[in-house]
């Protein structure tokens, strides 16, 4: 019996709904298997929602509470990120599985990092750790030297073609056409006097070139030689992109069209990616990923015009693809998504706000933090810069009470004319233990918050077809509503649409195999599944 949790990246309910007759895979599923709504986690963020998601347990209980999390005894600029293994206090159901003897593969998880999670038979990868911060948007060559990554890059002009040598593997040279975008280009770069390679394409413009972040061969999997495997016979093959080049796009390196194309390219390397490890291992259970819908509806689900809600489709059409391919390799398949979509007309940048009330110090577009005495981390959290809690902490506990009480007056006075922004601040009347904030916020409908300090103002209007337009996190209305779907020779079909909580989805699949975990806080939902004792008795 092989399993496959399929998850879609932020795939609304409501929008699903709208587009099921025309997605052929999904509206077979919806027919012959189960469809329905699944409630995310709180806040419904995709590191937080997909630990829970992958534990079958709360935030609170699974340790993944906000994209940062504030332990005793660390900076206040150095959390616990969620986007890493050590953030999770529980057994993820990889673990669960590989520990029972089934081979598992997962092919991207925000906390499936190769450090931790160390058994014979798991293979594990995070493509998102072929990133390197530094380089995490697009570049502008001209003509001339360009260093890309620690590496020279020459480009020179003639009439209409342009000629860039560069530090290749294969090639050292190309020519490309006004407009023509090359393949994918293995060079070698050089990060920390290290040399490493790298993947990247070409776009060829009037008057200069864009080359799309690149991304790295660094240990992204716990096995090295598979990981090299995949290297050459995909990103070798079909090249890497992670996510549209939405950083490009927002800061005006590329146009809306090579945004497309970037979101193109992504999908082609997920679903070649995918592909080629469901049909080159051996596993019982696999874990597959696609960013793709949650890339446009940020970027697209709040303009209000027809053409928007075109290239959202796609992205659906896009993860109907996807998940036709998938359907290929398995007996059974979970369809999940993290979280749905909420539209936003405005963004609030909390930092400028703790700024002008002077608890949040910046210089040259840097946070000063010797001198800043709260901050705002993202998952609706603030925290205190607490002497004796956080480590080279400035604010001293007689200071806290008076300190939260001032920024909490502060924040309930912020308005977008007669409209109060903020619906619930909550305080802690002593200073938060780990993983919690000192202050937490939620948000009214149409707004968005952001970490940024690179901003001007408080509050600004969404660019549309340049600024994200949509979110999720903090609304609990259409973001907070996921997708479910689940198929196959042990599903049982039903004809009505059902509801659940993305904690269920864990003990359901644990259910599948014949295993009770040791706790969760979900429920498994038997009703779907036929047999569930079956592949257990086959391996007895």
């Amino acid at each position: 019996m092989k399993v496959i949790l399929s998850v879609i990246d932020g795939a609304s309910y409501h929008l699903i709904n709208n587009f099921l007759y025309n997605l052929p895979n999904f509206y077979k599923i919806s027919k012959e298997g189960i469809y329905g709504s699944l409630e995310s986690s709180y806040p419904s963020i995709t590191p937080v929602a997909l630990a829970s998601l992958f534990t079958g347990l709360l935030p609170k209980n699974n340790g993944v509470t906000a994209p940062k999390m504030y332990l005793k005894g660390r900076k206040l600029y150095s959390p616990l990120l969620a986007y890493t293994s050590y953030s999770l206090i529980a057994d993820p159901i990889w673990t669960i599985l590989a520990e029972n003897k089934y081979k598992v593969i997962v092919t991207s998880a925000p906390q499936a990092l190769p450090d931790r999670w160390k058994l014979d038979n798991l293979i594990l990868f995070d493509p998102y750790r072929s990133k390197i911060k530094k380089f995490s948007r697009g570049y502008v060559l001209t003509e001339g030297e360009n260093n890309v990554a620690g590496s020279k890059w020459i480009v020179k002009k003639n009439d209409n073609a342009f000629y860039v040598s560069f530090p290749g593997t294969k090639i050292s040279e190309i020519k490309l056409e006004t407009d023509q975008w090359s393949d994918q280009l293995e060079f070698i770069a050089k990060i920390k006097e290290k040399e490493i390679k790298a993947i990247t394409f070409l776009h060829a413009r009037k008057d200069n070139i864009y080359i799309t972040p690149p991304l790295f061969l660094t240990d992204w999997s716990n096995r090295k030689d598979v990981l090299q495997n995949v290297w050459d016979n995909i990103v070798l093959k079909y090249g890497m992109i992670l996510d549209g080049d939405y950083k490009s796009l927002n800061s005006g390196i590329i146009t809306f069209e090579e945004y497309l194309k970037t979101a193109e390219l992504a999908f082609n390397f997920f679903y070649e990616y995918t592909k080629y490890l469901l049909a080159n291992f051996e596993w019982d259970f696999a874990i597959t990923y696609l960013p793709i819908v949650d890339n446009f509806q940020h970027l697209l689900y709040g303009i209000d015009d027809s053409k928007s809600l075109d290239y959202i489709f796609k992205a659906y059409e896009y993860a109907d693809k996807f998940i036709e391919m998938n359907l290929n390799y398995t007996d059974n398949i979970f369809i999940c998504s993290d979280h749905g979509i909420s539209k936003v007309k405005k963004r609030i940048y909390i930092n400028k706000i703790l700024e002008r009330i002077n608890v949040l110090k910046i210089n040259n577009n840097r946070i000063d933090w010797r001198k800043t005495k709260a901050y705002y981390g993202g998952g609706g959290i603030i925290r205190i810069n607490l002497k004796d809690r956080e480590e080279n902490g400035i604010v001293r506990i007689e200071e806290f009470p008076k300190l939260v009480n001032y920024i909490v007056r502060n924040l309930e006075k912020i308005t977008d004319g007669e409209e109060k922004i903020f619906t619930r601040i909550y305080q802690k009347q002593k200073p938060a233990g780990d993983r919690e904030g000192d202050i937490e916020i939620g948000i009214d409908g149409f707004y968005s918050i952001s970490t940024d300090i690179e901003k001007e103002n408080e509050i600004e209007d969404v660019i549309p077809y340049k600024t994200i337009t949509a979110d999720h996190g903090y609304y609990r209305k259409d973001d907070l509503y996921g997708i479910f779907f689940a198929y196959g020779k042990n599903i049982i079909k039903n004809s009505r649409k059902i509801n659940l909580k993305i904690v269920d989805i864990v003990p359901t699949i644990l259910k599948l195999f014949g295993i009770s975990p040791k706790k969760t806080d979900g429920i498994p939902y038997l009703e779907m599944i036929k047999d569930e004792l079956q592949n257990s008795k086959q391996k007895a």
